[in-house]
This record gives C-alpha cells, sequence and structure tokens, in this order.
C-alpha cells in the first residue's frame, strides 16, 4: 500500500488536507472517498483503508475545516465564520473533483460517517455528482421539529459565549446520554466502540474528542434541517446505490431506529437501490469495532456488486 498527502487550495482560500493510500500490487478497480465524522481526522481510517487496497480500492480521505490537518489557524470543531454548512460541503466537493480528474476512468464511491454522512447527504442534494454509489456509517434520520428545538439554545450560547465558544450545555444535549446504553461503562467514550484499544486510542489522540463550537452547531443544525425534508431528499439521484451500515447500539442512530428511519425515508422518497446493514450490538464506529473486518468484508462485497454493475 502506498500512502500520499497534499493540499488542496479552496475557494476561499482554506487549505484542505487530504491523504490517500492506492494498492501497491493490485490493478485499482475503484475509488472511495472518505468523510469523516465530528471530533476526529482522516488518519483514524488507515486501518479500514489498508483492507480496502487489498481489494484493489483506492481511498481518500480529507480532514474537513476545523478538524485534524485542516484548522488553518481556527479553534477546533468550527468551520467558519459565517456560511460554514455551505464551505464544508463544497470543500468535499473539491476534493470529489481532484479524484475525478487524477482517476477520471474508475469508479467513484463516497463513504460519509456520522456529521461527514449529513455533510455527504447535503452534497449530493446540492451538487448532484457523478457517482458509483454512497455509503453512511453510523448516520441517522429525525424529524426536523428535533434540530429546530436546538436552534434557541445554540443561539442563547453563541450569546453568552461568541461563536467561537464552546457550550457545555449543548455537549450535555447532544452528547450527553451517549453512554447510557453502555453497561459499566470504563470511560466517557465507550458508545464509540466495544473495542476499548480503540476507545483508548480516541481518547489519547489530541485531534480527537473536543467539543465544537457554537458555531458549528448552529451550520450543522441548519443542515439537519435541510436534509430531513422530503423535498430535498428526492432531490438526491433516484438510481444512485446507497448503502447504509450501522451497529444496534449506536445512540447517535437512536439504537438503529434513525437508521430504519433514514432507510425508510430514502426509499419513500423515490430511490431505488437501498441497502441497510445493521449490526447485533455494535457501537457507533463500526469500523472500528470488535468485528471491524467483517464490516469492511461487507462492505467491499457491496463495493465490487456495484463496480461490475458499472462496468
Amino acid at each position: 500500500m502506498k500512502q500520499d498527502e497534499l493540499t488542496l487550495t479552496a475557494k476561499d482560500g482554506h487549505n484542505i488536507f487530504l491523504r490517500s493510500w492506492r494498492p501497491s500490487r493490485k490493478k485499482p478497480q475503484g475509488i472511495v472517498h472518505i468523510s469523516h465524522g465530528m471530533a476526529e481526522h482522516s488518519a483514524r481510517y488507515e486501518d479500514t483503508a489498508k483492507q480496502l487496497c487489498a481489494s484493489g480500492f483506492i481511498v481518500f480521505a480529507h480532514d474537513h475545516r476545523g478538524h485534524g490537518r485542516s484548522m488553518n489557524g481556527s479553534p477546533s470543531g468550527h468551520y467558519a465564520g459565517e456560511n460554514g454548512w455551505a464551505l464544508v460541503k463544497s470543500d468535499l466537493g473539491q476534493v470529489q473533483t481532484h479524484i475525478a480528474n487524477t482517476y477520471p476512468s474508475l469508479p467513484l464511491f463516497l463513504l460519509g460517517h456520522s456529521m461527514g454522512s449529513f455533510i455527504s447527504m447535503s452534497y449530493l442534494i446540492d451538487f448532484n455528482p457523478k457517482l458509483s454509489g454512497v455509503i453512511l456509517s453510523g448516520s441517522n434520520y429525525d424529524h426536523p421539529i428535533k434540530y429546530k428545538a436546538l436552534k434557541p439554545i445554540i443561539k442563547v450560547e453563541k450569546l453568552r459565549a461568541g461563536a467561537t465558544g464552546k457550550s457545555p450545555i449543548i455537549d450535555f444535549l447532544t452528547f450527553g446520554g451517549f453512554n447510557k446504553g453502555v453497561k459499566s461503562p470504563e470511560t466517557k467514550f465507550d458508545w464509540l466502540s466495544r473495542d476499548q484499544d480503540e476507545v483508548k486510542k480516541y481518547i489519547d489522540d489530541d485531534e480527537c474528542g473536543f467539543c465544537c463550537t457554537n458555531q458549528l452547531w448552529d451550520d450543522l443544525t441548519d443542515g439537519l434541517i435541510d436534509i430531513s425534508s422530503n423535498t430535498r431528499l428526492r432531490e438526491i439521484q433516484s438510481d444512485l446505490p446507497i448503502y447504509l451500515f450501522a451497529g444496534c447500539k449506536d445512540p447517535v442512530g437512536e439504537n438503529s431506529k434513525g437508521v430504519r428511519r433514514l432507510t425508510h425515508k430514502l426509499i419513500s422518497s423515490g430511490h431505488t437501490d437501498v441497502t441497510c446493514k445493521l449490526y447485533p450490538e455494535g457501537r457507533h464506529e463500526m469500523l472500528n469495532e470488535t468485528n471491524k473486518v467483517e464490516v469492511v468484508d461487507n462492505l467491499i462485497a457491496w463495493l465490487t456488486t456495484q463496480v461490475r454493475r458499472s462496468s
């Protein structure tokens, strides 16, 4: 496996840090572009990339604004002073364009995890990219009313602590109950995975586990309200193959209820090729779970099927 790092310059001058992993022996059969989750970064997907490369897939993963090596002097967990949601989507699109220009003949897939899944859905709605498939990991669907209820609290917290301030109240309301489903948790991040080594890696990583700014929460809730609309979901290409996977004990997906709702919403909004794979006892990061090899093997099987269909 060959690894590379580069930086792309966004339209507003922001530097987008991008990693890639390429098979060293196998002829590439496709490309997977990873859009990571909140309070983490692209390097955490190296094990997934190794397994995908072994099956002939090139992997790209970029750091979102305010994450990893795409900080650009901003506070951790902060997209931008304004238009943050539009900018983080535009960054994803710029990476996609770079990949497509570099490998124009290979099928391209987008894999979004958690926050990255919401950014990915919003990107699909607004940009209508040419993709061979999209994968949504650790995602969720909820009624826009739930997200709208958070907006007044965010407004108050922005007035109290500023746009770049970080709110313990918002953190509690969004993440505070995530460990409730874990019997005798050893850390506050046990909800991520049953694999304690992976949880420790996350805790020990200075670029993970931080609180996000009030402005990011404002941007994110606006994005969630938008993509939760039936009208907007219909704007995603109807025959685009969509693969959802999640753990049945993932609190982000409401212990699979939210993922099932998202699957139903996609189907009811006219999407004809939707697959959902749920893993009993699995938590939020199925790519870092105790059965992660099985999870990626199932993903590779789906990807390979889509490659054959597109050839």
